[in-house]
């Protein structure tokens, strides 16, 4: 049987995937036998390596006898785990290597959050997942490492349905208080709650007690210690309108019992949509923050309650800035006298900011109208963090695109507003990739630890830093490593080819080094792999790859061509020849177009010579937006359209979704979907070109439909 051009994918099951084909031997004869499999009944493992696995959102706290904890979700295992590891003031790691397990159960488990146990340890609550609807568990590690109730956790929630979002904060007695948001009655989502002792034992209802399960949608809770065995829990609410969302709150007692209205106390019931509360205990009460769209574009709004429910500042809250355009996703520090400072993403300019808004106890706004700069610098300025230093100063990190992807950078501001370092901000963390994600608090002596997801080594590891009230990094220049851990990796995207030798080649994205690259195999006739139980690189580096695909050369071997990161935002496509044995046949990866613009979505057929033709998208021409262009690479490895390739329709909009067969003289048949009519009516159009990758028809190409409305995704294929 001859298998040509053969692509598929793996789809994701938890998020760790392996390769195996199925291959069958069909029987060509006048009684035309079944088709038998000749390999293993279930298929044949072609790869399943080992490498670097993700480790990513990260949160942090203080150890009540000294440290720090860290959790996180761990992609070790090929599930989503939660780990988590306990640092001192040096840095060192008092855990074992990579961190201790929260919870490693089959089905992915997210979204950690951390409240301290009272005895130096921590509990853990996570929304699980391992019975199929999303539940919330929880665990407690001590002060040693040791997980305390069971490698799983115990069950906070396995209500029917699903539960998401947990958080959660300390009883102040060993225990915590959970709250999350759940779709048990079908009719939208309410708030629950639930409090566990230090021994994992649920105090409240089963399954928890209701929070609010009024109708319409409640969702994304944020809780708060009330100060004496309770909480106080806020959150979005559209019990009006699903396009009127308001900010509800509602105190629990330490019995469960709620001492506000029924299904909450309002906070801001004004016009339009208020979302996604934050809240920070202050003395006897709390304040909220949140993204407000009463104006007609998102604005931040601030209010402070008491223990009663009662507002202490003006009707439906404060403005902490409504300068029109939108500002959104605040986050608080206490002010050191009973206010509080706010910062948020503000975009007034071209790319979002950084900006911070103090507001007093009284519900008077500190600083200018509109908040005051914390960093204005090129590119994006996004999801700041801020930290309350032990004088009248506060930090603020945030994730900084400056130099062109994540960095963390911070600033020093005093009461003021006014910031103490270099403009814009000192780096954290700057190193190739990004760092993302913040997670921050006061240290026991008075500096700022900072806690992040990090790829500069491919998949996300976690990775923390200490600085100084100065802005002097204490710890190692690229942070300590927290967790970097190795396990079950993807490996995906796969395509065949028969090497007309009886046996198939076959490359794939395989994640082991941290990063997307390409990788080969051969499979002899008899089933068994030709290069090595792990399979051979095709062009391994730093960076991602995507995209694979492969025609034969015509002596047993392969020529491979994929989509390329290795130039940050300037995705390029690359090819390589190997031979029959595996060997690179050219000396490096030949990039097809020596154009600084992103070249994505490659497709290859053989040029009938042990050569090949390539087409992609390619964006260069910025009046046309994305063009299909092509190259013919010869068996040496020369580049035959030239050193840029061949545009072979470039019409106005976009003109994407190409694909390819031979035409049998040396040259292809190509169809694409074509937007030169516009966004909302695309149209098919093809073209065939010569050994020489000139058109053979109209220069613009044919229409094959035109009809109204939207015709997209071509196929081809031969009638030879």
């Amino acid at each position: 049987m001859r298998i040509q051009n053969l692509k598929f994918k793996i789809q994701n099951i938890g998020f760790t995937f392996c390769i195996l084909i199925f291959a069958f031997v069909f029987a060509v004869s006048a009684s035309a036998q079944e088709p038998q499999a000749v390999w293993a009944t279930y298929g044949l493992l072609i790869n399943d390596t080992p490498g670097n696995t993700p480790q990513q959102n990260p949160k942090i706290i203080r150890a009540e006898r000294g440290g720090y904890i860290l959790v996180w979700e761990d992609g070790r295992s090929g599930y989503y785990d939660i780990y988590a590891q306990k640092i001192d003031e040096t840095g060192a790691l008092l855990w074992e290597k990579n961190g201790a397990a929260v919870c490693s159960v089959q089905g992915n488990q997210n979204f950690p959050q951390a409240a301290g146990d009272g005895a130096g340890g921590t509990i853990v609550v996570w929304q699980d997942y391992r019975n199929g609807n999303s539940d919330i568990y929880a665990q407690r590690i001590n002060r040693a490492g040791t997980a305390l109730w069971g490698t799983a956790g115990i069950p906070v929630c396995t209500a029917a349905a699903g539960q998401f979002a947990p958080e959660i904060t300390t009883d102040g007695g060993g225990g915590a208080i959970v709250t999350w948001h759940d779709y048990r009655n079908g009719k939208g989502e309410d708030i629950y709650a639930q409090r566990i002792d230090n021994s994992g034992n649920s105090l409240w209802k089963e399954n928890g007690v209701p929070v609010s399960s009024v109708s319409g949608t409640q969702w994304y809770p944020q809780i708060a210690s009330d100060g004496s065995g309770g909480a106080i829990i806020v959150w979005s609410d559209g019990r009006i309108s699903s396009s009127n969302n308001d900010i509800f709150a509602q105190r629990l007692d330490q019995s469960g019992k709620a001492l506000w209205a029924k299904d909450g106390q309002a906070v801001c019931t004004a016009p339009h949509n208020q979302e996604r509360p934050v809240i920070l205990a202050m003395e006897n009460g709390a304040a909220i923050a949140w993204n407000d769209s009463r104006a007609g574009n998102v604005d931040i709004y601030l209010q402070k309650i008491d223990l009663d429910g009662n507002a202490l500042w003006q009707k439906d809250g404060v403005a902490a800035c409504t300068y029109p355009y939108p500002q959104q996703n605040p986050k608080l520090a206490p002010d050191g006298s009973d206010g509080v400072i706010t910062v948020w993403t503000d975009f007034r300019a071209e790319e979002s900011d950084i900006y911070a808004q103090r507001v007093h106890r009284d519900g008077r706004v500190a600083w200018q109208e509109n908040g005051r700069p914390v960093c204005r610098s090129q590119a994006t300025q996004k999801n700041p963090v801020i930290v309350k230093l032990v004088s009248e100063d506060w930090a603020v990190i945030w994730e900084d695109g400056r130099n062109g992807k994540a960095d963390l950078y911070a600033q020093k501001i005093n009461s003021a507003g006014t910031p103490l370092w270099k403009i814009n901000g000192l780096p954290i963390a700057s190193k190739r990739e990004a760092q993302e994600s913040p997670a921050a608090l006061l240290s026991s002596d008075g500096k700022v630890v900072v806690a992040w997801q990090d790829s500069q080594a491919g998949n996300y590891d976690i990775l923390c830093q200490k600085f100084s009230a100065n802005g002097a990094l204490l710890w190692k220049k690229s942070g300590m490593v927290v967790c970097s851990a190795t396990g079950s990796v993807v490996q995906q995207n796969i395509d065949l080819v028969h090497n007309g030798k009886g046996e198939i080649i076959l490359a794939f994205e395989d994640a082991r080094s941290g990063f997307f690259n390409i990788y080969a195999q051969k499979i002899k006739k008899t089933g068994t792999l030709a290069w090595g139980e792990h399979g051979i690189p095709v062009a391994k580096v730093a960076a991602n790859q995507s995209n694979p695909c492969l025609v034969a050369d015509g002596k047993g071997g392969a020529i491979a061509a994929w989509e390329d990161h290795r130039a940050e935002n300037y995705p390029a496509i690359r090819a390589q020849r190997f031979d029959r044995s595996g060997a690179k046949v050219w000396e490096s990866s030949l990039p097809l177009a020596a154009s600084k613009c992103r070249q994505t979505d490659p497709i290859m057929i053989s040029d009938g010579a042990g050569g090949a033709i390539v087409i992609w998208q390619d964006n260069r021409d910025i009046l046309s937006l994305v063009d299909i262009y092509a190259q013919r690479v010869s068996p040496q490895g020369e580049l035959l359209w030239g050193k840029k390739g061949k545009v072979l329709i470039s019409a106005n909009g976009e003109q994407i979704d190409a694909a390819m067969v031979p035409d049998g003289a040396g040259g292809a048949y190509i169809a694409w979907t074509d937007y030169r009519r516009g966004d909302r009516n695309p149209d098919i159009y093809a073209q065939r070109i010569n050994a020489k990758g000139d058109p053979l028809w109209d220069e613009e190409g044919v229409l094959v439909c035109g009809a109204p409305d939207v015709q997209r995704t071509p196929s081809l294929i031969s009638d030879d």
